[in-house]
């Protein structure tokens, strides 16, 4: 390995913030295709299940490449996997908006847009997956045990940051017309991956080659096995509300596609705020143990899929979304956390990326699974979100490991990252 060239820890604090973005920026990915896209394409002739399956070759995608990708990120260095994915959405979430215009101007019929939508998304999933595993890895690397649970909160609260910012100018861009927000949404991704390029702080990299290559780590390893089997119930249970909240308020309160996309924006934002007092003034405040976090966040979730389910007012879904937005704020710190401290320092990249693959999983599923009970009965896929949740909670429970007292070391060398 070449010469060790230390960070000043003002670099590495700035190093963070900018990452925080890198995370928003995958955020509003979220929530672009969240309130915006479900809405317009049905609006243009395709049926709800074939939405789903404009998400799932991207999540396919997620699922197959994530843990390569996180484990190319050991050897490789961490910051080019992360700008390879930024640089991938931000040319993808473009193309869709300019593909949506070709079928507009009548280029494109119905059936050849939603196969080029497919592929498009799906080249986000294979190519453009690795910036969440590896950005999980950069915080592994660069924090204490002590201080990881609250710097991975933080990292998490960007995703609650995008909820609250874009919603908010996804609804106000879509007034300018309905496919605004993906040039919009692309190019802020682009000015953040030009960001990441100048001031993220890699200098050194993370280990020596050989010794990656010999890491043999798999989601049925027992230290994450646990984690990779509630990381696949709480994406399954997060695939069927985010991908059908918008379907779910337009049928049940019959409004436009703007006013669905308006209102959806609305709720996210509620969701978001709460997702983000959560994971940014608590949980990076006390560092609680992985199953304090998976616990309450279980129980908060079904909870709030209970009341979406009772819900009679735009008022009540609010207040079970920002409930939702409590559940995720404390699952995901919980998952990350309990991986990175299960794991070995040669295997960080790997399990963040197995952790992402597992959370993709449940999103490639949901087509066949929530979205076909969602056609049949919209009660009935979040119904199957609470007895996930019940599993979860479950688990969370039975499993002691989750709640081990960690000897906490104070120095950085734990990682092997000075840079």
């Amino acid at each position: 390995m070449s010469a060790t060239i230390k960070t000043t820890p003002e670099e590495r604090k700035l190093g963070l913030r900018i990452l925080f973005l890198s995370m928003f920026a995958i955020g509003t990915s979220q929530t672009l295709f969240i309130s915006v896209l479900p809405p317009y394409a049905r609006g243009l002739g395709l049926s709800t299940t074939e939405i789903g399956y404009i998400f799932s070759l991207s999540a396919l995608g997620w699922m197959l490449m994530s843990p390569y990708w996180g484990r190319k990120s050991d050897y490789v260095g961490r910051k080019s996997i992360i700008l390879l994915g930024l640089v991938v959405y931000s040319i993808t979430t473009i193309l869709m908006g300019v593909e949506f215009k070709l079928h507009e101007v009548g280029i494109l019929g119905l059936g050849t847009l939603f196969a080029i939508l497919i592929l498009t998304r799906g080249l986000f999933g294979f190519l453009g997956s690795g910036t969440h595993a590896a950005s999980m890895a950069y915080v592994a690397d660069r924090t204490t045990e002590k201080e990881r649970s609250g710097v991975m909160a933080t990292m998490g609260s960007a995703f609650a940051v995008s909820t609250v910012v874009g919603p908010g100018l996804a609804s106000q861009a879509v007034l300018f017309g309905p496919l605004v927000p993906y040039f919009l949404f692309g190019g802020i991704t682009g000015l953040i991956a030009l960001l990441i390029w100048i001031y993220l702080p890699e200098k050194t990299k993370p280990i020596i080659p050989a010794r990656v290559h010999q890491v043999n780590l798999t989601a049925y390893d027992t230290r994450i096995l646990t984690f990779v089997i509630m990381a696949l119930f709480i994406s399954q249970t997060q695939a069927i509300i985010m991908q059908t909240l918008a379907l779910y308020l337009q049928d049940k309160f019959s409004f436009t596609t703007i006013e669905t996309t308006f209102y959806t924006g609305r709720i996210l934002i509620m969701m978001g705020i709460s997702t983000f007092i959560v994971q940014f003034f608590i949980i990076r405040k006390i560092s609680p143990t992985p199953g304090t976090l998976l616990r309450s966040g279980s129980f908060a979730s079904i909870l709030a899929i209970f009341i979406i389910i009772l819900s009679k007012d735009l008022y009540l879904m609010a207040l079970a979304m920002a409930m939702y937005g409590v559940g995720g704020a404390l699952m995901g710190p919980g998952l990350f956390t309990g991986v990175s401290l299960a794991v070995g320092k040669d295997e960080q990249g790997k399990a963040a990326g197995i952790l992402v693959s597992a959370y993709a999983a449940g999103f490639v599923l949901n087509p066949i699974t929530g979205m076909k009970l969602f056609a049949l009965q919209h009660n009935f896929a979040y119904f199957l979100g609470i007895f996930l949740m019940v599993l979860c909670l479950t688990i969370s429970i039975i499993d002691k490991r989750l709640n081990r007292k960690v000897e906490y070391e104070e120095g950085m060398g734990h990682s092997g990252h000075t840079g």
